[in-house]
């Protein structure tokens, strides 16, 4: 773990490694070292473990004026992988990540792995030489970012760089999560589950009419868009089932990628990249008319398959109320039975029976027919 006495310490130390040079050919004297402590008002006895644990020594034979004296001193070289390691300890220490682990990658660069609670892993390269930072891309959508420890001249993607002193803070994380949100959310837009009513029943009519939103807004339909663009499968991992090109270098995918598993969803890419949907011309009415197509079909086929149960009861219910249970009632005012009036009344309440049945039927049965008549193609 890194104390706030031993982080200002390091930091101080590392100001001293040119961006272009090689870390271990940084020497330092104890009276430097000293010196440095001064600067940032640091006493030696603050740092718990002391600061020899950060450097390699080296005993060197004094020479003055080419000639050796026979005395020996000591120089001291910053050690990377201690650095390291105390860095990654006290990140790994926070409550930020699932799991981490650090990797060297050579002698001048580690890859610190954190898996992520909604960010999924993410892999920092740590470097200690600035021009390899330079050099290095990181790449936000992949999760791949970098973290400086010797200070690079330029710096090519300063939302995916970062200093290593920046994760000593304690909202860095919480930063960096609303970042990452911003800059890979929304890749995707999901449509429907893979396990929906709609999806189970009729896959293909989905897919129709996805594919009728892309021609109706005027865009050809890509049974094999990869074929144009292999680059998008370092970030889409599954069947991408087809897409349509917006213009040159933008396409609109439909795949069920672990971008977001168990949905059919759509993606807009631009220069073979996963970009924000909003930046679409059309992703927003597609995705509208799809949805809107899923929850009429869902709607109806729940409505239909309420139905047989609903008939069932009122087939009871009128079979309750029959001619014979009215007559009693006829009596108990002292009408005949047998008279005209009750005849032409009985005959009137079965015929309005019927016709009150056979409309609740009709009812019951419009959202059949609906469902009959159901396209996902034809507009509502």
């Amino acid at each position: 773990m890194l104390s706030e006495s031993e982080a200002l310490f390091l930091n101080r130390c590392l100001r001293e490694v040119p961006s272009t040079a090689s870390i271990a050919d940084i020497e330092f004297t104890e009276d430097h070292v000293t010196d440095m402590l001064a600067d940032v008002d640091v006493d030696e006895s603050d740092l718990t473990r002391g600061w020899q644990r950060y450097f390699n020594a080296r005993t060197k034979e004094v020479v003055e004026e080419g000639v050796a004296t026979g005395d020996t001193d000591e120089r001291y070289h910053l050690n990377p992988e201690r650095i390291a390691e105390a860095w990654a300890d006290e990140i790994d220490g926070k409550s930020w990540f699932a799991e981490t682990r650090l990797e060297q990658v050579d002698e001048e660069s580690w890859q610190f792995i954190a898996q992520s609670n909604g960010r999924g892993e993410l892999v920092f390269r740590l470097f200690f030489n600035g021009r390899r930072v330079e050099e290095y891309t990181p790449d936000t959508l992949k999760g791949r970012f970098t973290v400086w420890f010797v200070e690079p001249k330029n710096v090519p993607d300063e939302e995916a760089t970062f200093k290593w002193a920046e994760f000593l803070d304690d909202d860095f994380w919480e930063t960096l999560q609303r970042d990452l949100l911003r800059l890979q959310d929304p890749r995707t837009v999901n449509i429907c589950r893979n396990d929906s009513v709609a999806a189970d029943d009729n896959m293909e009519g989905i897919e129709d009419a996805i594919k009728y939103k892309f021609e109706d807004c005027g865009l050809t339909v890509d049974e094999d868009p990869e074929a144009d663009m292999p680059e998008i499968e370092e970030y889409i991992d599954g069947p991408v089932l087809f897409g349509a090109k917006e213009h040159d270098d933008a396409y609109l995918l439909v795949c069920e990628c672990d971008l977001s598993p168990n949905h059919i969803h759509l993606h807009y890419v631009h220069d073979g990249k996963p970009a924000h949907l909003s930046e679409s011309n059309y992703a927003e009415d597609i995705c509208q008319f799809v949805h809107d197509k899923v929850k009429d079909y869902h709607e109806l086929s729940a409505k239909k398959e309420d139905i047989p149960q609903t008939l069932k009861w009122l087939v009871a219910l009128f079979g309750i109320i029959t001619v014979p249970q009215f007559l009693p009632v006829f009596s108990f005012f002292g009408v005949n039975p047998n008279s005209q009036i009750v005849t032409n009344t009985l005959l009137f309440v079965q015929i309005g029976s019927l016709a009150i049945g056979l409309a609740i039927v009709l009812y019951l049965l419009l959202p059949v027919i609906r469902f009959r008549r159901f396209s996902w193609t034809r507009e509502n």
